[in-house]
């Protein structure tokens, strides 16, 4: 039950947060709320692997049971390093936002569920946490409550309430077959069973189907959408709670139900495999063509929300791991980055790339840090996503099929135009001269997280080590 007391504490605060109208005493609770339930986190995954626990028996098949092991351990320690910042960034994001006491209900809420989700024990408990997600995440998308923020908000109930009912076919079907019980390393079932081209393809429906969180075409285009939502809140979807959420789903699908044993060199395997690298160079060219800065990055996304599909759908330890890897590093680097876009946002009126030029000038530590996280993010040594990427890239070419070699050949193109989407507002930011909008570096509040989160990107790229033997004893069991 230890397992459920960082959530229970997101849950009883969410629930307190509406309540109180003194924005200080709501701050302190936020603040301490996201303080004792990732410090409870981190300190639950950092103990080890734990026992399967069920809540709550709904039938002989289905059960909502949770566990701690090798593989969301490391899901959980992100959500612990990554949430406290948020929570301390959004304190002054917010004062300039409407209806801040339901905002911080709801994104305590998100983090508490999230945590449920990931320390789900088999796939219907997934599933239902899956669901759950959606809900809580919507008022934060419409929290605006403004035309766009409405059209937004329903194109993501579509997109994701549909996936979700195509991940459901692999619930059940699983259940038929007398699967349904926890996750197992290797998968559930066997490449020697009768029914193994049925069940490749209701692999591939449910894939695609969780795949519609994780932005997988043509499921991706809530997601520039929902970029109209609060920076807070786009930050963590595209970094923590929803999208890699969908990469999880797909993640214990693949491997701890149907097995890389059943899907290994399948038609099913070649489609996603094909799908995925479709979406990479799909993601980076729309990410080139936008102007918009959030929109822009919310491209940056979809495509690399592909490069951990890609990986996994490799069927190999290796592709498990690199997968692993680009999810923990690219979380860090794209939740800079859209710091940076909402601190230009606020203190700079800056939402397009042609109002950025000359913030160098005015806001200095964001501009560095903002050039830091897109000179990671584009894969230039020694920072940390140069390390992801090559962690694909040779999972791909140990792999050495045509397929995976197309997936490479798209993950190196897509880094080339990367550098332009990237590095084009930092040009403009640092040699261009200033427009006449008045700009200045945020407070402490927003500078702090922001100055945390560039040091990570330096120092796991030059000393991985701890992360690595994670991954490692992870990637291990299969």
């Amino acid at each position: 039950m230890l397992m459920l007391l960082p959530a229970l504490v997101c849950f009883l605060a969410g629930l307190i947060l509406p309540r109180i109208a003194v924005r200080r005493a709501r701050n302190l609770l936020s603040c301490c709320a996201a303080l004792i339930s990732c410090g409870l986190l981190g300190w639950i995954a950092l103990r080890g692997p734990r026992p399967e626990w069920t809540l709550l028996r709904v039938t002989s098949a289905f059960s909502l049971s949770f566990r701690v092991d090798e593989v969301n351990r490391i899901f959980l320690l992100l959500i612990a390093f990554l949430w406290p910042p948020a929570v301390l960034y959004s304190l002054e994001y917010m004062e300039h936002e409407e209806r801040e006491p339901r905002f911080f209900a709801f994104y305590t809420l998100s983090c508490g569920v999230t945590q449920l989700l990931v320390l789900s024990a088999n796939l219907f408990t997934l599933y239902c946490f899956y669901e759950v997600l959606t809900l809580v995440t919507l008022p934060l998308v419409t929290h605006k409550e403004d035309p766009d923020s409405l059209r937004a908000g329903l194109t993501y109930l579509k997109y994701t309430i549909g996936g979700s009912a195509l991940g459901l076919i692999g619930v059940i079907a699983l259940s038929h077959f007398g699967a349904s019980g926890s996750f197992v390393p290797g998968g559930l079932l066997s490449g020697e069973m009768r029914e193994a081209d049925l069940l490749r393809g209701v692999w591939a429906v449910s894939f695609l189907g969780f795949g519609a969180k994780a932005a997988l075409f043509p499921l991706s285009p809530w997601l520039p959408r929902a970029s109209v939502a609060p920076t807070p809140v786009t930050a963590m979807l595209h970094a923590v709670a929803v999208v890699n959420a969908g990469v999880f789903a797909c993640l214990r699908l693949t491997a701890d139900c149907f097995g890389f044993s059943l899907l290994a060199g399948s038609r099913a395997q070649a489609f996603i495999s094909l799908l995925s690298a479709f979406t990479i160079l799909f993601g980076a060219v729309l990410a080139v063509r936008e102007h918009h800065l959030k929109r822009r990055l919310a491209w940056s996304t979809v495509y690399h929300l592909s490069y951990m599909l890609f990986a996994l759908s490799l069927m190999t330890p290796a592709g498990l791991e690199a997968a692993l890897t680009h999810l923990v590093f690219h979380g860090l680097m794209k939740i800079t980055l859209f710091f940076c876009a909402g601190a230009f946002l606020v203190r700079g009126e800056a939402e397009y790339l042609s109002d950025l030029r000359g913030l160098g000038r005015r806001m200095p530590w964001t501009v560095g840090v903002y050039t830091l996280a897109g000179l990671a993010l584009t894969g230039i040594p020694p920072l940390i996503g140069f390390l992801s990427k090559w962690a694909i890239l040779s999972a791909a070419v140990s792999s050495g099929t045509w397929i995976a070699w197309t997936g490479a050949a798209a993950v190196i193109l897509s880094s080339v135009l990367a550098s332009v989407y990237l590095l084009e507002p930092a040009v403009r930011m640092l040699f261009l001269t200033p427009g006449e909008k008045p700009a200045s570096d945020p407070s402490l509040r927003m500078l702090l997280p922001l100055g945390i989160l560039a040091v990570c990107l330096v120092l796991f790229g030059i000393w991985p080590d701890p992360l690595r033997s994670l991954l490692q004893a992870a990637s291990a069991l299969y």
